[in-house]
Formats: structure tokens, C-alpha cells, sequence
């Protein structure tokens, strides 16, 4: 009798790992979807020589925005242009006055990503409450050897006004 209990159980357990182990890939997948790196997974399967584009950011202390990029990893080609888009939130009674700071890591992508135009070229003053999508466009230059993944981080700073 006990051995039967033992035996149920241990394949109930089975079964359900079974289960979760096939609902895996699926859910894996849908995820991907939601997060936007279904793209990027697709094109990094389609051309060996493809970037890896990352985008991060970060916002000063004490400062009342905040600031999140819409597709935060995708892909482009040499030659190719990227938009990266960011959305802008001031959450604060009082308007303020930023100015996006960018760097590159590695440093080496930033001889292959160039700004063409970018929201960090000028300041500028969010109205108290306001939302604002604002850009940057990238041009790929040729890929250096090694080179699969660049991280373009920016850091807002300001001040109340």
C-alpha cells in the first residue's frame, strides 16, 4: 500500500514536470514577444554580422522624471539606422530643466555608433505632469571583429525651475 502511494506520487511528479518542461518554450516565446526581443532574436538568427543594441537609463538623483526606453534591446546591420526612442515623464509639481549625458560601453562602439541627430544634443524643460517621447537616430559604421553587443546609456540631470 505504501509503495503504491510512493509510486503515484513519484509520477504525479513526473507528469507535472513533463508539463512545465514542454509550457517552457512557449511561454518563453510569448515573453520575448511582450518584451520586445522577439526582433532582435530573429534578426541575430538571420546575419551573423549584425550589433546587438542596447539602450539604458538613468536618471539623477532627487530628480522628479522619469525616463524609460520604449524598445530597450534591439539589432541593426553596418550601414544601417537606428531610432531609439525613450519616453519622458516629469511626475513633479514644478517644471524642470534636463539634459541627457550619453557614453557607450564598450567605448569602442562608440567609433561604430554615431548620432545623427539626438534628444541629448540640447536641453530641455519639461512642464510640470508633462510626457514627452523624445529620440536618438544611430548610423552603424562596419562592425569591428568581436564586437556583437553596445550598450548606449544615458543618465538625465537637472534641476527644479
Amino acid at each position: 500500500m505504501r509503495n503504491r502511494r510512493l509510486a503515484w506520487k513519484l509520477g504525479l511528479t513526473a507528469l507535472i514536470m513533463s508539463g512545465f518542461g514542454l509550457a517552457l518554450a512557449p511561454l518563453y516565446d510569448r515573453l520575448c514577444r511582450v518584451l520586445g526581443l522577439d526582433r532582435a532574436r530573429a534578426e541575430l538568427a538571420s546575419s551573423s554580422e549584425v550589433l546587438r543594441v542596447e539602450f539604458d537609463t538613468n536618471v539623477a538623483a532627487g530628480l522628479p522624471v522619469r525616463f524609460t526606453a520604449l524598445t530597450p534591446v534591439t539589432v541593426m546591420h553596418p550601414g544601417s539606422r537606428l531610432q531609439g526612442r525613450f519616453l519622458l515623464e516629469n511626475y513633479g509639481k514644478h517644471p524642470v530643466t534636463i539634459r541627457a549625458i550619453p557614453s557607450f560601453a564598450p567605448l569602442r562602439a562608440a567609433g561604430v555608433l554615431h548620432k545623427i541627430d539626438c534628444f541629448c544634443f540640447n536641453g530641455m524643460t519639461l512642464a510640470a505632469g508633462e510626457t514627452r517621447e523624445v529620440s536618438v537616430l544611430l548610423q552603424a559604421g562596419p562592425l569591428p571583429e568581436g564586437l556583437g553587443a553596445a550598450t548606449l546609456s544615458y543618465v538625465l540631470q537637472g534641476e527644479a525651475t
